[in-house]
């Protein structure tokens, strides 16, 4: 089968969805698919899909509904000879999904964090544009069954992580800390919908009565602000900006605690990364945290935006660092059995085929 990926990440967005796209692409050519990836030029994850030695194509987006742009897509979907087609935000999936139809070629759509509102285009988008969606979390769907914007065809698949060989200590000597200092990691796109200013703030409350360093890797338009917010908190001994580190999912594996403190989210990429490196997560209850964090893990789930219950729980949990350290083979465990790639990418595999050859 001929799959076409497309993902129109502006030239300086690297997250966990592009990461995913690059991953996703190698999983098909590895299983005897032909995977091609369009993307803007000079972007990063251009650079990413170079280094993984993926079948490229550089495309321009324009606007959502630019016609140009359709035209364009109409071609891309011809010369590639796709059977199928993979999209990530709305402008390709208008795009891509206006040229599929004049085509009969199945269009699916991928979310990764709710991208619809009640707006009557994203209604056509849903249920007159795309063949199907996926969405990686059960919230999303809830969301966009709410809104009444759901399309007929929507599957929940859940993100899958691979085991990553760990570079045992190699952050700790970035940092210039040693195996007995405690060490928290947070990381992802440094915005507002992120909101690490949360993760600051809990360093600020924590250095009054524990030492400890705190790992902040990511980049995004809300970096600067978060520096002064931890300026002023006078931080500068405990909180690291690492930026970003495309080998963080090699060197997490030496924290001893993972905070997630977004206000939404689908399934975290990174904290599945950390989970099967035998990190455990504290995190507050969106998108499919309640999955992820389920059953004996559930004590690390805080009710979403309840930051003096989610304060309370990290006081805790970093006092008595030897009863954390017993979580760490519970959670790998928990990411290995219930979120793998391979059968993750299975079931991304299984619509797009019913998409190309339905029931």
């Amino acid at each position: 089968m001929n799959i076409l990926l497309v993902n129109s990440a502006a030239p300086e967005l690297w997250g966990g969805g592009e990461k995913w796209f690059i991953n996703a692409a190698q999983w098909f050519n590895q299983h005897g698919h032909d995977a091609v990836l369009v993307v803007r030029p000079e972007s990063k994850i251009l650079a990413r899909a170079e280094e993984a030695k993926l079948e490229i194509i550089t495309s321009t987006f324009g606007g959502d509904f630019d016609p140009l742009a359709m035209m364009r897509a109409r071609e891309i979907i011809r010369i590639s000879h796709a059977d199928v087609v993979l999209t990530n935000f709305n402008k390709e999936s208008w795009q891509f999904g206006v040229a599929g139809r004049s085509l009969k070629i199945p269009v699916v759509a991928r979310h990764g964090f709710t991208l619809w509102s009640k707006k009557l285009r994203h209604k056509v988008l849903a249920q007159k544009v795309i063949t199907k969606l996926i969405v990686n979390a059960a919230s999303i769907r809830d969301s966009y069954q709410e809104l009444g914007c759901a399309p007929k065809d929507i599957t929940i698949i859940p993100n899958g992580v691979d085991p990553v060989v760990q570079r045992s200590g190699k952050l700790r000597r970035q940092l210039g800390i040693t195996e007995s200092d405690l060490l928290i990691v947070a990381a992802g796109r440094l915005e507002s919908q992120k909101r690490f200013d949360r993760v600051i703030n809990c360093a600020a409350q924590l250095k009054q009565s524990h030492s400890f360093k705190l790992a902040i890797f990511g980049v995004g338009p809300d970096e600067n602000t978060l520096r002064e917010q931890a300026k002023q908190l006078d931080l500068g001994q405990h909180v690291a900006f690492c930026g970003f580190d495309p080998e963080l999912s090699s060197l997490i594996g030496d924290a001893d605690l993972f905070l997630l403190t977004s206000d939404q989210e689908g399934t975290p990429n990174v904290v599945l990364e950390a989970m099967i490196a035998g990190v455990p997560v504290l995190g507050f209850n969106v998108g499919s945290m309640n999955t992820i964090l389920n059953g004996e893990l559930s004590e690390f789930l805080i009710e979403a935006g309840n930051d003096t219950a989610f304060q309370a729980k990290l006081t805790s949990l970093i006092s008595h660092r030897e009863i954390l350290q017993t979580w760490r083979d519970k959670v790998r465990d928990r990411a290995l059995h219930d979120f793998s790639f391979e059968s993750s990418m299975q079931r991304y595999l299984d619509v797009l085929t019913s998409a190309v050859k339905p029931a």
